[in-house]
């Protein structure tokens, strides 16, 4: 209850300090996340730089301080709706909070994706897991006080995949749809990865789409001890564990936020990037499979519902040199985590020289060769005029 109170307390204080008041130690120092994902040492390998990730909510408050120069001109979807929808738990936007992003939850996840921190250095405010990546707002008009139907969410995907983006982040989990499904898939014919939030809160029921498709990455909410903080209703085929609890981030009005399950995509989606620009001529199956063959398994041997293929391993997902893939995989080719993937190619070796006499080496060769040569002449030879006199030979019987 101490732990949940502090966490509240901290919450109303982020929401109400203006980025430039607030301090780099009550900031930076709350993002737990960072260490905990070893990101400063994953940043000396990548930043993100060349890849561009889609957030895919109701927008992105660009005018925020940490969040200059890392977003880009949104793209504004517009979709019919669905009157008969259910509302979301979400808060309606507080007074003087921009229409940028009515609810703060697209900016949340843009902070915690590509953050560029704010002062000196940019020592202050909130730094991004891949703060060389740009992030490209895909904006619903999903009115506040209602989820995203399937459809709509399957619009912002569409959109996304126009733009050529790489990684696709969802923050929300909707009830399915052919239009959802089939978005998904073209998604993956066009070598984006989808990341899709699998549950907010802990005892809160939530339809499992996107998640639950084949290729889309999960991303599961660990505390800050590793434990899953949400059931799963997905199953998990994908699931990777990262943090989602306490997680401070950018929010609306150039203020901040802490939010728990609903930052987790955000977490896994940066992590992504990082990975995508690592291997930056390695198609999107191949960088599912690193991402999964690296994740450090949880709860019982192997994969399970709650804890999917494991822990995500930031630092492993980036360095681990990994064993080619099986030629003939045996799960259907729809799931990324399976297909055949490129591996890089190496360099061809430079022959070794003997030097301008290095031909000298080669005559013992040559004679034994010569040598094998006139004896086979003359074997032949022999046996030609052997045959020629058993001829003769017989000639004379007949």
């Amino acid at each position: 209850m101490k732990q949940r109170l502090a966490a509240v307390a901290l919450g109303l204080f982020a929401a109400v300090v203006p980025a430039g008041a607030a301090r780099a130690d009550v900031i930076r120092d709350t993002e737990w996340h960072l260490r905990y994902l070893s990101v400063a040492e994953a940043n000396g390998h990548t930043r993100g730089e060349g890849v561009t990730v889609a957030v895919i909510d109701r927008g992105v408050d660009r005018a925020h301080a940490d969040l200059a120069g890392a977003v880009l001109d949104p793209v504004r979807v517009t979709t019919p709706g669905d009157p008969g929808a259910a509302p979301s738990p979400s808060d309606p936007p507080a007074a003087g909070v921009p229409e940028a992003d009515p609810d703060g939850h697209g900016t949340a996840l843009a902070g915690i994706i590509a953050g560029q921190g704010h002062g000196s250095e940019h020592a202050d405010g909130v730094i991004g897991i891949a703060p060389g990546a740009k992030v490209q707002p895909i904006v619903l008009d999903t009115p506040v006080g209602r989820a995203p139907t399937g459809d709509e969410l399957a619009a912002g995907i569409e959109a996304a995949i126009a733009q050529r983006t790489a990684v696709i982040v969802i923050g929300y989990s909707v009830a399915g749809s052919e239009r959802l499904l089939q978005a998904v898939r073209d998604a993956q014919a066009a070598d984006a990865i989808i990341v899709a939030a699998d549950g907010d809160q802990p005892g809160r029921d939530f339809e499992p789409y996107p998640a639950a498709y084949d290729g889309v990455i999960t991303a599961v909410p660990l505390t800050r001890t590793g434990e899953v903080l949400v059931t799963s209703a997905s199953g998990r085929k994908l699931g990777l564990g990262v943090p989602g609890f306490q997680i401070m981030t950018t929010n609306s009005g150039n203020r901040y936020r802490v939010d728990d399950g609903s930052a987790s995509p955000g977490i896994l989606g940066a992590a992504v990037a990082l990975v995508r620009a690592a291997y930056p001529g390695v198609k999107a199956p191949e960088i599912v499979r690193r991402l999964t063959l690296t994740a450090v398994d949880a709860g019982p041997a192997g994969p399970d519902a709650d804890n999917g293929l494991g822990r995500l391993d930031l630092i492993q997902a980036l360095t681990r040199r990994l064993p080619s893939p099986s030629p003939s995989p045996s799960v259907r080719s729809t799931s990324l985590a399976v297909s055949p993937a490129a591996t890089p190619v190496a360099a061809p070796s430079t022959p070794r020289s003997r030097g301008p006499y290095g031909w000298l080496l080669g005559l013992p060769l040559l004679a034994v060769i010569a040598g094998v040569g006139v004896y086979a002449g003359l074997a032949e030879h022999r046996i030609r005029i052997s045959a020629r006199n058993e001829v003769d030979s017989v000639g004379v019987q007949s």
